[in-house]
């Protein structure tokens, strides 16, 4: 399909709510050193996985719910209202000392957060011009990451100088006031991308976008591919000192280097790809990647592997999610944007599970074949979507 030049990308409410993507994911990365944090209270440390994925859980759950109650109409008071809860849950962290207060507050988080991010991308999808949907997601994904590269090396900085880690968590709470005239200066509209009349999804919009066979597939690429990401993020650290390398961090450092790099420098070329042939292709790349990861000797293998699975990471994730918007109804784009960030949160549930059996039972060697099976599958998944006229040409 021929890459539209009549809408700009770049209009003024598509920069104002990426702005607030980048605040929202902010609150995100500031937990970097929340374990860290939960061991001067007297909590048991049995209880600390609990706590930590609390927060994605509530996501896992709720957002298939209100997902289909989300569209440009209601979407400022959806935004105001999360903003609000979050605010609020991260000014109260400094009050929860025990385990029943911070489970509580953990919940709450989590479901403040999930109402912010879901009308947040409602609006955003609604504001993606046709034919530009791989740049569009290129950079929300960069915007995304940012805060992963910025906020935890100056944490420590950050508590020495507001007093500790509940003082600094009130801190962002403050930033966060910054969204509100960011969606008030020009209210949520229709977009200029598809010209759909926005409103409230029908039940049978719903299962007829779950039983189209692309979308399945799709969803389910999405899914095996994150499961793969999980178990690379979740023991990569082990794995590094089973090999004698110190400083795994910086593995991640490089890979997310390589992310962003690619992204600046390649998103704007996203759309004039064949979506789902580089997709699968990439798909395809990463596992030959795992299975290499197995196999790496010293730390220069480990460190240069790195930075080129950040660059196949930086290449998929933002087509995989361009082509689940391009083969969506218009008016089911926002929804199904939204199951995409659904698997996202499964994939990091389901993959550490899976992963830990398979570490189990035969090392790291069965875990990194595992991971590299997981995402072979999705390239397959990826291959087995029907040719269409929404691809671009190579």
């Amino acid at each position: 399909m021929a890459r539209s030049t009549e809408t700009p990308l770049w209009t003024r409410e598509f920069i104002f709510f990426n702005v607030a993507v980048f605040l929202a994911f902010i609150n995100i990365a500031v937990f970097f050193s929340f374990e860290e944090y939960l061991r001067t209270l007297p909590i048991d440390p049995q209880w600390f996985g609990l706590l930590i994925g609390l927060f994605s859980a509530v996501a896992l759950v709720l957002r298939p719910f209100i997902s289909p109650f989300s569209h440009p109409e209601n979407a400022r008071g959806w935004i105001s209202l999360g903003t609000l809860g979050v605010m609020a849950a991260l000014a109260a962290y400094g009050w929860a000392a025990t385990l029943g207060s911070m489970m509580a507050l953990r919940l709450f988080h989590g479901a403040a957060h999930v109402f912010l991010a879901t009308a947040l991308m409602t609006v955003i999808v609604q504001r993606i011009p046709p034919g530009r949907s791989g740049q569009a997601f290129g950079l929300l994904s960069i915007i995304t990451l940012l805060p992963y590269a910025v906020i935890p090396p100056i944490l420590k900085v950050l508590m020495a100088r507001l007093g500790g880690y509940p003082q600094v968590l009130a801190f962002f709470a403050g930033t966060m006031i910054l969204i509100f005239p960011l969606i008030f200066l020009k209210g949520p509209g229709p977009g200029p991308g598809d010209g759909t009349r926005p409103g409230r999804l029908s039940r049978a919009e719903i299962w007829r976008n779950l039983r189209e066979r692309q979308i399945l597939l799709i969803l389910t690429a999405m899914l095996l591919f994150y499961s793969g990401y999980a178990l690379i993020f979740f023991f990569l650290a082990g794995y590094a000192r089973n090999r004698g390398v110190a400083n795994p961090g910086l593995f991640f450092t490089l890979s997310t280097v390589g992310e962003i790099g690619i992204r600046l420098i390649a998103a704007r070329f996203f759309d004039r790809l064949n979506k789902k042939v580089a997709a699968g292709l990439t798909l395809l790349a990463l596992a030959a990647g795992y299975l290499f990861l197995a196999r790496v000797e010293g730390a220069f293998e480990f460190f240069a592997l790195g930075a080129l699975l950040g660059l196949g990471w930086g290449v998929v994730m933002p087509i995989l999610s361009a082509l689940l918007y391009d083969r969506s109804q218009p008016k089911l784009r926002a929804f199904n944007t939204n199951l995409g960030l659904q698997m996202f949160q499964g994939g990091f549930f389901i993959g550490p599970l899976a992963g830990a059996l398979a570490l189990h039972r035969g090392g790291y060697d069965v875990l990194y074949l595992f991971c590299a099976l997981l995402v072979l599958a999705a390239g397959g998944m990826i291959f087995l979507i029907p040719i269409s006229k929404e691809d671009a040409s190579v």
